[in-house]
């Protein structure tokens, strides 16, 4: 049976030699180095990002990409390229991200398949909370997918991406625990800019559908559902050797 890291802690402050930012680096190099190693088995990553507008690569040729990255500069969130597939997404400490990255033998799974497992255990979960969560899209939601996870179909309050390289697959969910004024401008201007549709009516958060729930307790309940056994935790900087400078910020 593979075994199971948990990684946590947040960017840029508890792992050593990482920006301060959403360190999706990290993420593709702990995808590269699961690939070339199942022996590593399954990690878990969980952090809070610092702010943040991942863009994804497609978006990187529209006209106004570079408009965009210096509107996300001025409200002082660091632009990057997600390594997963979807469009743009801000993201800043108000948010929980979880990276699932597991070996992979073959491609004997569909992407569908692991977007519809992972989406039902998110709504497993805040269920629980008594919110009214299912798979699939809203109308206008940001980076738009069929295997969001909605709160009564109505506002986005999960949202997922996947990347598969040969020999691991990396499945990331962005949870917003509550809507900062920054994150609805950016997603705003930016989706503007790049002359995208977006409908902030959308935007959902646990805070805002369960406004019982501490954050603490969300980070709790995504480690019992998605790591329910454990085998080992750890920090990025405690299970890689990372090569500082490929994390160094240029200002």
């Amino acid at each position: 049976m593979s075994r199971t890291t948990l990684v946590t802690g947040s960017a840029g402050e508890y792992d050593r030699a990482l920006n301060p930012t959403a360190d999706l680096l990290a993420s593709r190099r702990v995808l590269d180095a699961v690939a070339q190693n199942h022996d590593m088995g399954t990690i878990v990553r969980l952090y809070r990002p610092a702010p943040t507008v991942a863009f994804s690569g497609r978006e990187t040729s529209l006209p106004g990409f570079a408009e965009a990255v210096s509107e996300s500069i001025a409200f002082g969130f660091e632009p990057v390229i997600r390594p997963a597939g979807g469009r743009m997404v801000a993201v800043d400490e108000n948010w929980l991200v979880l990276d699932v990255i597991s070996p992979e033998v073959g491609r004997d799974i569909a992407h569908k398949d692991m977007f519809l497992r992972h989406g039902n255990t998110f709504v497993k979960m805040l269920s629980e909370w008594g919110i009214h969560a299912n798979v699939g899209s809203v109308a206008g939601e940001y980076c738009p997918g069929d295997y969001s996870v909605n709160a009564r179909n109505a506002v986005k309050i999960v949202g997922t991406a996947q990347r598969v390289t040969r020999g691991a697959r990396l499945f990331s969910a962005s949870i917003p625990f509550q809507i900062s004024p920054g994150v609805v401008e950016l997603f705003t201007r930016i989706n503007s800019l790049l002359e995208l549709e977006w409908d902030p009516q959308t935007l959902g958060s646990v805070h805002t559908e369960a406004p019982h729930v501490l954050f603490a307790e969300l980070e709790r309940a995504v480690v019992t559902h998605f790591a329910p056994q454990i085998d080992a935790e750890s920090s990025l900087a405690d299970l890689f050797d990372f090569d500082q400078s490929l994390y160094s910020v240029s200002r």
